[in-house]
């Protein structure tokens, strides 16, 4: 992909369109509900407050009922045509327009019938498309709205509430039909009149007009939805006449209709367009556009060398989550990794968690260590923790606050989803009880007390809180800070030693009695104390990872002592081969010297001789008488003969000094040959010197190597195991080292409760600043991040689902989260993470493509003609890619998944040990969706039910996707599981691919008397588990589509059996079923399961018929 071809700058206005569009659905008709009926109202027909079969239903004293209804009721096919023609079809979209109804506008009604003002709200989808398809311009229209036409309607008043969706021109029009509501309301009660079908006609119609909205889309047919549930009366009353105050209402709570996140956007889009924006946020929007990203598969060889090398005892945080068994090989690797990259970093990291993997298992960890290291900078702080003091004006009074040191800035965790469930199972397990062993509560009271109360369960720390919403944020600040002391426990009386939550102390009463000069408590530990018990714990922590690198450096000694040893036997070899050459040649040296030596002897031999001929030969010199009388033949002779002798005689010479030469040469060679030889001789000595102390050190290393061995057991690592052995391993992660580094993270709770507890004053400022920032009171940026800041010293962890977080996190800027932890990010649709992404210092996404993908509400249709008017390519399309998918792109570790759209997709770092399910359910997910990727790790469970197994039942009768003869089986099985095998409640899931069967189990489950709040579509039992799961696969009898939908990809099977930890049982026609994809690995799996009929189970047919009753149906 060419980054340069594609309009990035545009993805947010994209984004922005599609917030816009996505409309909502109106909501299913379900009038035998007891506790909250919804009623499809037809004209001519009345609304519940005036039908009797609805006001003669029982309902507690003390209740009365509250309507909400859905009006201008239009069909979505019409009004996606509609949009697709405006804006221009993507060719390469299908045209298969999503059907179903949706709705113009909300409004409730109280038990009288009569309007509720500040409960009406306009879809902004409706306005929307509106907007478009009578704006010249089309799509421009969402960048600049033609004007509302509020003409003929009263202008709003002051005390109706914020109305602050991002679109000015649909909040004047909204405020403006509100104040409509607020008049008729306000004549209907002077008239003593309810409102009834005609009246919501009237404001139907009054909408439509405003909005010029195309009646040819509306369906005529229904007035409204009107959904029904009880509260107290009292609480009614009190909200009705609530004291007004200068302070402008918060925005009308409308999760159901319209976006939270279209303001935001507008935000980030500018920040995009001018370059702004950490490196996590920019990250995740690019990686997906740049080509040739240099990648590590860790199933490869080379990542294989990766994970060992990351895995080593010099890269694991120093605190860990207290556990009974250490993080699995993969687990590791991720927290290694995460920590390693960006504890001083800014970034993104993506991991890939198949179910069962241990997600929250890791992300624990994640927040041990984040901490810990907050408690290094404390200690190191101390008393500068604090700077200046400041404070904020509210109305006439200034509050206090200190700021703090800018090294504990960012330090924040929040744990972020889309979905509600996902926040709330983390926020309730990591203070919980289960999430340590037993012993961790007598080591360490981290507000234990405190948190119990909070989450009205046991817990042993106060770890996390579930914040977002304004109701979740009330109940926390009432609980923790005000707390429900009793005046007259309050009193004179002196209160306990210790802070006590369970008699109703919240933390400002607590503080309060810590500060001096009065000092009424004391603090649980001194300064001094949590300071000498953190140094202890980091000190011994530090000896054993030293210990244990040591270690770890053993196996590449020794295999650098063996390269030396290779390499002094070489030298060893070399020089006795040298000493060799060199003796034989200075025995030739000295053969041949001792030659010319004796060469010499006789050259100087001859030269006496010589000398003494040449004497003799001159003392017979002839004389003159001799001369004369031979006429001088004597002489010449003598004289020739003299001449030859010195002639020989000076050659003998010559010879005799060149010998000698040739000798002093000889000997300086022998010389020289001597002393390299002793030279030589030396270097072997302590070659054989160094070679014995290598093969020592090599022996005392292979030692330590097997007592290393020895001692880490299984905690040792082998670069050779089989995948299995390997992932299921915790290398170097030795009990003693767990152990010290849990005893730092528990030692760093106790540095951070005795900072609060010792610094009273100024955390009592900070901590009032936060609960003023939890209520909504307007901070300037520095303020709220300070808020953020100052309640994770106290509260760790909070969580939000990515709706709340544009408000609760309104006045907090870019990089104020230290760290964003994503959960489910699968779930999670790209623009609805990305204001958190872009809050966020440092982000972590957990979750997988391949299981359930984001819901788009927004029609494939439409959401394709959006991105092609607006030039973005499908890699940013939130009906095709997830906020995982776009961070795992980020990534340069991870692996390839099977993928049937493209063949295969990357993945970030992944976990691989799944010990959730047994077989078969193992198998088949493993199979379907992960081409192998998981490891099993979970012994098989002790269970008497029926082995897992597939219950063929031929369809006759359908309504929809519900197969009835599939029913009577749910039936069957639920009662013989429970009369034959004690099958519990709690023990089972019962769910359906289908909407439609999700709602008759849901009446089979209600009058069996199972749970209705573990029944329901797949989707609903994302991230859950149970003992047991029935998955009724329904599908209509007539067609063929429904099966091929549900068998598109195999995520929606993949978790329907990943969430059954030791049966499965699948009821559904099986000849239709396995011709599907992925659905035939299911059955090949499953062999036939029979289901005994119960003589204690008289019923264990009469679904069919009460089901043909019209009573039932």
């Amino acid at each position: 992909m060419n980054e340069s071809s594609i309009k990035t700058e545009n993805v947010f206005l994209f984004w922005r369109a599609i917030e816009a569009l996505t409309p909502q659905d109106i909501d299913k008709e379900n009038a035998r509900d007891k506790l909250n009926p919804v009623y499809k109202v037809g004209a001519g027909t009345m609304l519940p407050w005036d039908d009797p079969e609805h006001t003669r239903k029982d309902i507690a004293p003390g209740k009365v009922w509250r309507y909400s209804a859905q009006a201008g009721v239009y069909h979505l096919s019409e009004i996606s045509k509609m949009l697709e023609d405006k804006i221009g079809a993507h060719e390469a979209v299908p045209e298969e327009r999503k059907s179903g109804k949706c709705r113009l506008f909300d409004i409730g009604f109280n038990e009288e019938g009569i309007p509720q003002p500040a409960t009406f709200m306009l879809s902004l989808s409706a306005w929307s498309a509106a907007q478009i398809l009578r704006h010249d311009r089309g799509v421009y229209a969402l960048h600049a709205p033609l004007c509302s036409d509020v003409s003929d309607l009263p202008a709003p008043n002051d005390s109706l509430p914020l109305v602050d969706s991002g679109f000015y021109d649909f909040d004047n029009l909204t405020l403006h039909l509100m104040q409509w509501v607020d008049n008729e309301a306000y004549r209907l009660q002077e008239e003593g009149q309810k409102a009834d079908t005609g009246w919501l006609k009237t404001l139907e119609k009054l909408v439509i007009a405003k909005l010029y909205f195309p009646e040819e889309a509306m369906d005529t047919t229904i007035v409204s939805v009107v959904k029904c549930s009880l509260t107290r009366k009292a609480k009614v009353i009190q909200e009705d006449s609530a004291k007004k105050d200068n302070k402008k209402k918060e925005a009308v709570p409308d999760d159901l209709i319209n976006s939270f996140f279209i303001q935001e956007l507008r935000k980030l889009d500018a920040e995009w367009r001018q370059g702004g924006g950490g490196a996590g946020f920019k990250d995740f929007i690019m990686a997906i556009t740049r080509d040739n990203q240099q990648r590590l598969d860790i199933r490869t060889e080379e990542g294989l060398d990766f994970a060992f090398e990351k895995l080593l005892p010099t890269q694991p945080p120093a605190g860990s989550w207290p556990s009974k068994y250490p993080l699995a090989f993969s687990q590791q690797l991720a927290v290694n990794e995460i920590w390693t990259r960006n504890h001083t970093e800014p970034g993104i990291f993506a991991v890939n968690g198949p179910p069962g993997t241990g997600k929250t298992t890791l992300l624990r960890d994640v927040v041990a260590a984040v901490v810990t290291d907050r408690a290094s900078k404390l200690v190191k702080l101390g008393d500068s923790a604090f700077k200046a003091k400041d404070s904020l004006k509210y109305n006439d009074r200034l509050i206090p606050y200190y700021s703090l040191h800018p090294s504990l800035a960012g330090s924040a965790i929040v744990i972020a989803s889309s979905n509600n469930g996902a926040v709330e199972n983390i926020s309730l397990e990591l203070p919980g009880m289960e999430a340590v062993p037993e012993d961790v509560s007598d080591r360490s009271d981290y507000f234990g007390g405190l948190a119990t109360v909070i989450l009205n369960r046991p817990a042993w720390g106060l770890l996390a809180a579930r914040l977002g919403n304004k109701s979740n944020r009330e109940q926390f600040v009432n609980t923790l800070w005000w707390g429900n002391l009793q005046k007259s426990e309050k009193g004179d009386e002196a209160p306990p030693e210790k802070f006590s939550p369970e008699r109703g102390e919240g933390l400002k009463y607590h503080l309060n009695l810590l500060r001096p000069p009065r000092k009424v408590r004391e603090p649980a530990l001194t300064w001094t104390e949590a300071v000498t018990r953190f140094e202890q714990a980091q000190a011994v922590e530090e000896a054993e990872r030293q210990q244990l690198v040591t270690s770890s450096g053993l196996t590449h000694k020794i295999e650098w002592l063996e390269e030396q040893r290779r390499v002094w036997e070489e030298r060893k070899q070399t020089a006795t081969l040298q000493i060799e050459e060199c003796r034989n040649a200075l025995q030739t040296l000295s053969d041949r010297l001792a030659a010319m030596e004796m060469t010499l002897t006789l050259s100087s031999g001859d030269r006496d001789e010589l000398d003494q001929r040449i004497h003799q030969h001159e003392k017979n010199k002839p004389g003159l008488l001799a001369n004369l009388f031979s006429l001088g033949r004597i002489s010449k002779a003598w004289w020739d003969r003299y001449q030859r002798l010195t002639d020989e005689s000076d050659s003998l010479r010559a010879t005799l000094t060149q010998q000698r030469q040739e000798l002093q040469l000889a000997q300086s060679e022998k010389h020289n040959a001597d002393n390299e030889l002793r030279s030589l001789e030396r270097e072997l000595t302590q070659v054989i010197s160094n070679g014995q102390a290598v093969c020592k050190e090599q022996e005392q290393n292979n030692t330590l190597l097997k007592q290393a061995i020895s001692d880490l057991g299984a905690s040792w690592p082998e670069r050779t195991a089989t995948d299995e052995r390997r992932e299921l391993s915790a290398p170097w992660l030795h009990e003693r080292w767990r152990k010290a580094r849990e005893d730092v993270f528990i030692a760093a709770l106790d540095v951070h409760r005795a900072f609060i507890e010792n610094n009273p004053v100024k955390m009592a400022a900070n901590i009032g600043l936060a609960m003023d920032w939890l209520k909504g009171r307007k901070l300037t940026e520095k303020q709220a991040g300070l808020a953020l800041d100052s309640l994770s010293l106290v509260v760790p962890v909070i969580s939000s689902t990515f709706a709340s977080m544009p408000r609760m996190f309104r006045d907090t800027g870019q990089e104020a989260i230290g760290w964003l932890l994503i959960d489910e990010a699968g779930q999670a649709q790209p623009q609805h993470a990305i204001g958190a992404i872009w809050r966020a210092k440092r982000t972590v996404l957990v979750g997988d493509p391949k299981q359930l993908e984001p819901v788009s509400g927004i029609p494939s249709t439409v959401e394709g003609a959006l991105g092609k008017h607006y030039k973005i390519p499908s890699c940013w399309w939130p009906g095709k890619v997830s906020a995982q998918i776009l961070a795992d792109q980020t990534m340069d570790v991870g692996t390839y998944l099977p993928d049937p759209e493209s063949e295969q997709i990357w993945v970030g770092c992944p976990l691989r040990v799944h010990r959730r399910c047994d077989d078969p359910m193992f198998s088949i997910s493993n199979h379907i969706a992960y081409d192998g990727l998981m490891v099993h790790g979970k012994k098989p469970g002790l269970v008497d039910f029926p082995e897992s197994g597939w219950l063929d039942v031929k369809g006759r009768t359908c309504e929809g996707n519900w197969v009835v003869e599939e029913g009577a089986a749910v039936e069957k099985l639920l009662l013989a599981l429970r009369h034959q095998y004690s099958l519990t409640p709690d023990d089972v899931f019962l769910i359906s691919p289908f909407k439609d069967c999700a709602k008759q189990l849901n009446r089979i489950a209600k009058r069996l008397g199972f749970r209705m709040d573990r029944t329901g579509t797949v989707h609903k039992t994302q991230g859950k588990e149970a003992t047991v799961v029935i998955l009724v696969l329904g599908g209509n009898i007539k067609s063929q589509g429904a099966k091929a939908w549900a068998a598109e990809k195999p995520n929606l099977l993949n978790v329907a059996v990943s969430r059954a930890k030791q049966r499965i049982y699948v009821i559904g026609e099986r000849a239709l079923w396995e011709k599907q994809p992925y659905f035939s690995t299911l059955s090949r799996a499953l062999g036939r399961l029979d289901v005994p009929v119960s003589n204690s189970n008289p019923r264990a047919m009469s679904y069919m018929e009460e089901y043909l009753t019209t009573e039932w149906r």
